[in-house]
């Protein structure tokens, strides 16, 4: 009976520590896939959540061009003040909010390697102008 009450703590628990720690070694280090062409993005709600950001960070470029007229600034530098500010919040935004789902359906940088990848970007990019749009 000495020795089943010493295997447990001598032979179970370290059994148990192992398996417990493959466990934990597999989910951390085992590849993840995510197959761009199984990916599905929702354009149209993507862009339905861009369009807000888009028209505020419009309103940012305003404020700018503001600021450059009230420190007498000509019209064309507040013009320039507006769309330099506009460029900057947009580019942000864009890459925090939309960059990635996009990714996930065609990586930055590469063309669509065939005719259904091309329909399947063009599907996307056609939800998400519409989203934009108001989902018209």
């Amino acid at each position: 009976m000495q020795k089943l009450g010493s295997l447990i703590p001598n032979v179970v628990t370290p059994l148990l520590i192992l398996m417990i720690g493959s466990v934990v070694a597999y989910d951390h280090f085992s590849p993840k896939t995510l197959s761009p062409s199984t990916a599905t993005v929702d354009g149209k709600t993507l862009g339905r959540s861009y369009a807000p950001v888009v028209a505020s960070s419009l309103g940012d470029g305003w404020l700018a061009a503001a600021d450059a007229l009230e420190q007498g600034k000509s019209t064309p530098e507040a013009q320039a003040a507006l769309q330099a500010a506009w460029q900057a919040a947009r580019t942000k935004a864009f890459a925090a909010k939309v960059a990635t789902p996009f990714s996930r359906v065609l990586p930055e940088g590469t063309e669509p390697a065939d005719p259904a990848r091309r329909a399947e970007v063009v599907r996307l990019w056609r939800d998400f102008a519409s989203g934009l749009k108001g989902g018209r």
